[in-house]
Order: C-alpha cells, then sequence, then structure tokens
C-alpha cells in the first residue's frame, strides 16, 4: 500500500456544472489504492503534495489546473486537446506572457498580427459567421510542452499530438465508464412520458455552444416526411440561449440525476453527438454509448472513431446537415437494438492502474 503519498488533483471542483468535476470525482474511489487523492482548491500549491495530476479543458474552471502547471510539471489528463475556448473565457487571469502566447498563435493561424485583444476582437466582429472556438491553432502546445506526460481519450487525438509534438510523451487511456444496470427501457419511457411506439433520437450532455445542437434541429425540421412517431431528446442542462422550436416531436429534459441520464442513454434508440472538427476530444456520453455498444449519430473529429458497426460518421462543414438527415432517416428503419454487454477496456479499474503508474514514475518534479 502507497497511500501514504498524497496526490492532489487539479481541475473543475466537485460543485461546478461540468463533465470534467464528475469524472475527477468518479476516479477518486479508484485512486485510493495508490494514493491519498485530494482535490486541489484553486489556490493550492502543487509543491505540498508528493504527486499531482493535472485534468485540462477547454473552459475557466479548469483555470486553476493551468496556472498549476505552470509551477510544477506533472501528468495531464488532456480532456480537450483544442483548449482555444479556456483562454478566451480566463483572458482577464492570464499573465501577459499568456496573452502574447495566444495572440501570436491565432495570427500565425489566421495568416496574421495582432496586437492586443482589442485587434482579435475586430476581427472577429468583422467575420461573425467564422467559427473561433474551433481553429486550429495548436494552442495547447504550452499544455502539451509543461507535462511529463499527457494523456488522451482516443488514438486518433494521440496520433494528431506525436504528429505535433514530437519526442513528447503522449499515450491513449479509453475514457472510464461506469456499467450503467439498464432498466426495462419501455418503462424508462413510461416514466418519462414517452409514447410507446416512439422511434426515440437523443443528444446527452451540458448544450454548450460547441455542442451544434442548432445543426441537430436544423436537420430534424429538414427530414422530409418525417415519421410521426420520431421523437428528439435534448438531455442535459442548457448553458446558452438555445432557442429550441415549438415542434411536439422534440423535448428537452433539462438537469436530470445521474440515474435517469443514464438510463435514458440506454434507452434512446439512437444518439446524436456532435462537435466542431476541432473539438471533443473527451465526451462521457459517446464513450458510454461505445462502451455499452449503443447505436449513435457522431461527427467525424478525431475522438469520435470507431468502427462500430451501429455508428454512423457526420463530416462538418456545408455537408452536415443533409448528411445529418439521411442518417436520421437510416437509423430510423434500423431494427432496434437491445441491451448488449459492457466492453471492460472502458473500465475504471483499468484506467487507475494506468494513470497511478504514470503518476509514480513522474516523481517529484
Amino acid at each position: 500500500m502507497t497511500s501514504q503519498r498524497t496526490l492532489g488533483i487539479y481541475g473543475p471542483q466537485p460543485w461546478e456544472p461540468s463533465g470534467v468535476a464528475k469524472y475527477i470525482a468518479e476516479s477518486v474511489p479508484h485512486l485510493l489504492r495508490h494514493f491519498t487523492p485530494v482535490p486541489a482548491g484553486s489556490e493550492a500549491d502543487p509543491y505540498t503534495f508528493d504527486r499531482v495530476l493535472y485534468h485540462l479543458g477547454n473552459n475557466d474552471m479548469h483555470h486553476s489546473a493551468f496556472r498549476a502547471l505552470r509551477r510544477r510539471p506533472g501528468p495531464v489528463v488532456l480532456h480537450e486537446f483544442n483548449v482555444l475556448n479556456y483562454y478566451y473565457q480566463a483572458w482577464d487571469r492570464l499573465d501577459a506572457d499568456e496573452h502574447e502566447y495566444v495572440l501570436r498563435a491565432l495570427g500565425a493561424s489566421l495568416g496574421t498580427t495582432f496586437e492586443d485583444s482589442g485587434a482579435l476582437d475586430r476581427f472577429w466582429r468583422a467575420r461573425p459567421d467564422t467559427d473561433r472556438y474551433s481553429l486550429n491553432a495548436g494552442i495547447e502546445a504550452q499544455a502539451v510542452q509543461s507535462a511529463t506526460c499527457v494523456l488522451v481519450h482516443h488514438p486518433a487525438v494521440a496520433a494528431l499530438l506525436q504528429q505535433r509534438f514530437t519526442g513528447h510523451d503522449i499515450r491513449v487511456i479509453p475514457f472510464p465508464v461506469t456499467p450503467i444496470a439498464g432498466e426495462d427501457p419501455a418503462l424508462v419511457r413510461q416514466r418519462f412520458e414517452i409514447p410507446s411506439d416512439a422511434v426515440v433520437f437523443g443528444s446527452f450532455g451540458y448544450i454548450g455552444e460547441y455542442k451544434r445542437i442548432e445543426s441537430l434541429l436544423t436537420a430534424w425540421c429538414a427530414w422530409p416526411g418525417r415519421p410521426t412517431n420520431a421523437v428528439l431528446l435534448l438531455v442535459g442542462a442548457l448553458q446558452y440561449g438555445l432557442e429550441i422550436p415549438p415542434d411536439r416531436s422534440i423535448r428537452h429534459i433539462d438537469h436530470p440525476d445521474d440515474t435517469d441520464f443514464d438510463q435514458l442513454l440506454l434507452a434512446v434508440d439512437c444518439a446524436v453527438q456532435l462537435r466542431g472538427p476541432w473539438l471533443g476530444e473527451s465526451s462521457g456520453p459517446v464513450s458510454a454509448l461505445l462502451a455499452h455498444n449503443r447505436p449513435a449519430i457522431l461527427s467525424d473529429v478525431p475522438a469520435f472513431c470507431t468502427d462500430s458497426d451501429h455508428v454512423t460518421h457526420i463530416p462538418g462543414g456545408s455537408a452536415e446537415i443533409d448528411c445529418l438527415v439521411r442518417a436520421l432517416a437510416d437509423h430510423y428503419y434500423r431494427p432496434s437494438l437491445g441491451i448488449g454487454g459492457f466492453d471492460t477496456a472502458y473500465s475504471w479499474s483499468a484506467w487507475a492502474e494506468q494513470v497511478a503508474a504514470i503518476v509514480s514514475s513522474a516523481g517529484r518534479a
């Protein structure tokens, strides 16, 4: 037993509306065999712990983790390899050298230069249709180069980062999933007053601007001859001013508890999880779907690659809506897939063993 060693875990706090916060909370019991895990507060000095582990994502709830990594190198779980939105949100709390770093990276990617944030703001205002969040600017470089080891959740993402950052220790670790004891789908649907004969599609997780829900809603409303028993569920808390069409076939289930969320995930006939071209490295719902062998329509992004026969991939860009419409119709007519087994490659115990070995080997940097 090595539980006397403390492990400072940096990332979103338990009370914050973040999938990464839930990920951290679920990880703690599985790390107890190896360390005394300590969720690190925003002001915690990383050198007060024997070992550290940083969870980095794409919003300012990860600010303390980015700050601590700058002070003490250590292993990083990179939940989103494109962390550009973090820098946007945390701008007023960044150091001057970080401002210069972001402006330089964006300028190089866009073929221009930005003297300050005002110039960047003017650039975006002049191009309202440009996706500023999915810009492939290599903005993850600072985090990757500060880490002793980078853990990502998909081989395609690891390959991309290994190509960009030759010589850095970048490894793959499956996004861990707790097996869901599936309730009878008919009972789940009855509880949520979903007609028994409905063919149900669902999008799961916090509903943020990067989830491309507008594309899903546009495709849903454009589906020619959409069957009257087709139902679309949006399952998760709304994080921005999304306008949901007044269509009786579309339902928003706001703030479901964890049990209802999981049961609905298994009870729908097909899930639809979308991302921009350079976003979406981590998705708890996608991992849960793949671990339980569920049908899904996924964006064709590196982190969602799979060879499952039950998954259809959708390209981005101008073809996205038409491809979505065709995929919705195709999955509607597919035979219903019963709830199957669980792929243990996604187990928390496998995750903990791999992480513990990496954290232990990092030492007191």
